[in-house]
């Protein structure tokens, strides 16, 4: 859904290009954490039988869904789910 109007967009870019580029940066991992915190608490409503363990591999499994095919994911996700700390 897209109902900026382009004169918005644009002032929003300017703000956007004024920044320093750590600050970009920093803006840029708050987002991704703010992200993540959002979508775990969602998994853990949805579903609050699951591990830690297993909504962190979900979580990778919405991440990046379009980078890998579901099948590679899968893979991964169970790594994931099986990773032994030492």
């Amino acid at each position: 859904m897209n109902d900026t109007p382009k004169h918005i967009l644009q002032k929003q870019l300017e703000i956007i290009n004024k920044r320093s580029d750590a600050e970009k940066i920093e803006r840029w991992l708050e987002l991704t954490e703010l992200s993540r915190t959002i979508i775990l608490d969602q998994l853990r409503e949805k579903h609050p039988e699951m591990s830690e363990r297993d909504l962190i591999a979900e979580l990778f499994k919405i991440f990046y869904r379009n980078d890998f095919t579901p099948e590679k994911l899968n893979i991964i996700a169970e790594s994931i789910r099986e990773y032994k700390v030492s």
